[in-house]
C-alpha cells in the first residue's frame, strides 16, 4: 500500500486486536472457520514438519493447524505487537513461538519451513513481490504455500460485483467500526480488497518468485479465493 506506511497498518492492527476476532466471526457469517479449514486441507501439514503463518493476527490458523496435525509445529509472524499479544493469551498457543516482522524482511534462514499459510494477509504486505519471493527463500524445495485472499476476477477487475461492494463499502466498515470502535481500520481494509491483484497477476507472479504447480479456488461464488503452490 503505498499510501500507507508498514507502520501505520500495524498500529492500525494494534488498535483493533482486542475486537478482531469477533469481528471476524461476524463480517464473515461465521464462514472464515470454513475457508481455514478448507486451507489446511490444501496445506496438508505432516508430523513433524514446521509451518509459518504470515499475518497470523490472533493466531486462528496456527490453532486450527495443530488442531488438523498435532504432531507439527507452528511458528507465528505479524508486524502488529497488539495481535501477537492477544495471540498469547490463547492457552493452546501459549508456547507457539511468535516474530515481529515484515513479510518483505523474514528474520529466518533459507529452507527452513515445510510450508507457509496467509490468510487474509497478503493485501497488507506493503510490497507483495518481494514478500512472496521472501517466502519462496524459507521454503524448502517441494515446500507449499497456501494464501486465502478476496482476489477479483478477470471479469471483475473493477470491482467484485454489485452485492460485494455494497458489502465492502457500507458493511465492512460500519459493523467493523461498531464492534472495534474504530472504523478507519475497517475502511482501509475496504480499500485494501479492492485494490488487490486479479488471480492472474498473483499467477504470474508466484511463478517468477519460485513456485510451481499454482492451483486456484474460487470460493463463495468467487469473493474468497483458495492458492495453492510448490516451492520449485
Amino acid at each position: 500500500m503505498s499510501e500507507v506506511k508498514r507502520t501505520d497498518i500495524a498500529a492500525m492492527f494494534d488498535r483493533i486486536s482486542g475486537g478482531y476476532d469477533l469481528a471476524n466471526r461476524l463480517l464473515s457469517l461465521g464462514f472464515d472457520r470454513e475457508w481455514r479449514n478448507r486451507a489446511l486441507c490444501e496445506a496438508a501439514p505432516l508430523p513433524g514438519e514446521r509451518w509459518l503463518d504470515i499475518a497470523c493476527g490472533t493466531g486462528d490458523m496456527i490453532e486450527e493447524g495443530l488442531c488438523t496435525e498435532p504432531g507439527s509445529y507452528w511458528y507465528g509472524l505479524d508486524p502488529s505487537f497488539g495481535m501477537l499479544k492477544s495471540m498469547r493469551e490463547r492457552p493452546r498457543l501459549a508456547g507457539v513461538p511468535r516474530l515481529v516482522a515484515a513479510s518483505e524482511a523474514l528474520p529466518l534462514r533459507s529452507s527452513s519451513f515445510d510450508g507457509v499459510t496467509i490468510a487474509f494477509g497478503l493485501r497488507n504486505f506493503e510490497d507483495r513481490e518481494r514478500g512472496l519471493r521472501e517466502i519462496a527463500r524459507v521454503l524448502r524445495p517441494r515446500g507449499r504455500l497456501v494464501i486465502l485472499e478476496f482476489l477479483p476476477s478477470e471479469q471483475r477487475r473493477w470491482g467484485f460485483g454489485t452485492l460485494t461492494r455494497l458489502y465492502l463499502n457500507r458493511v465492512l466498515p460500519r459493523l467493523g467500526g461498531w464492534i472495534t470502535g474504530h472504523r478507519d481500520a475497517y475502511e482501509y481494509l475496504n480499500q485494501s480488497s479492492r485494490a488487490m491483484w486479479i488471480a492472474s497477476h498473483l499467477h504470474d507472479v508466484l511463478d517468477s518468485a519460485g513456485f510451481t504447480a499454482v492451483r486456484m479456488q474460487p470460493m463463495m461464488m468467487g469473493v474468497v479465493t483458495l492458492t495453492s503452490a510448490v516451492r520449485a
